[in-house]
């Protein structure tokens, strides 16, 4: 039963992430972590998202953008390993918490979300610094709670047209990833045990994000977004308030 449950949650998470190039971690670890272990959940969900940030970088390999993708990889991953300090040390609670409000914040960006732009800004210092901003931000975020990048999510969505902000998001997803598999190892957060669970995942990430990415094409991305958003409120309140 509990493979199975991990496999329904990593479908849908896998799904919004081929449609969107984000929400995988946090709508899977929305659904897991009703029902598991906080820490448990956040390292196993580490690497269950691995596998669809693998795949989506190889399916949109020919649409990244290697000019503003790396800069945002870079602030992501810097952040996460300053946030997986937290995540070892405050009382799960206050993180539980943390991650309801997170979510909250990401669901009101998806409700309310301005149209994005037909072209990208100008590739500048400012515009880089801003990028490497946010993605240390939203790093420190996802080391202390597992999932909802929000300032880099943010910041892109209002800056980016739809397929420029699926790149770059997917470019540091992919290493802000690795790199929070990694600092989750070494402070002991992920054991064989939950390793082994993310694996047996591997079925349900897949279909999910093959669904997902033939949607991204079909689908109009701002009423899906909006959809995930409802998806994720109930158990967003719940988090925060008990």
């Amino acid at each position: 039963m509990q493979i199975l449950l991990f496999n329904l949650a990593a479908f849908a998470g896998a799904c919004a992430q081929g449609m969107t190039g984000f929400g995988s971690g946090t709508l899977t670890l929305s659904l897991l972590v009703m029902l598991f272990p906080f820490r448990d959940v956040v390292a196993t969900v580490a690497m269950v998202v691995l596998v669809p940030n693998l795949m989506l970088s190889w399916l949109t390999r020919h649409e990244m953008d290697w000019r503003r993708g790396p800069v945002a990889a870079l602030g992501l991953s810097l952040g996460i390993v300053v946030g997986g300090q937290l995540l070892a040390i405050l009382p799960a609670e206050i993180l539980r918490r943390g991650l309801g409000m997170a979510i909250l914040v990401y669901v009101a960006l998806m409700l309310w979300r301005t149209p994005t732009p037909d072209q990208p800004p100008p590739r500048t210092r400012r515009e880089s610094a801003c990028l490497f901003g946010c993605g240390g931000a939203a790093g420190i975020i996802v080391g202390a709670v597992g999932v909802s990048p929000i300032p880099l999510l943010i910041y892109v969505s209002l800056r980016y047209p739809k397929q420029t902000a699926r790149s770059v998001l997917t470019l540091a997803f992919l290493c802000g990833t690795i790199t929070q598999n990694i600092v989750y190892f070494q402070l002991g957060l992920l054991t064989g045990e939950l390793a082994l669970m993310a694996l047996l995942t591997v079925p349900g990430i897949a279909l999910g994000l093959l669904v997902g990415n033939r949607l991204h094409y079909r689908i109009n991305q701002k009423t899906f977004s909006r959809a995930l958003a409802l998806i994720l409120l109930l158990p967003a309140l719940r988090l925060v308030f008990g």
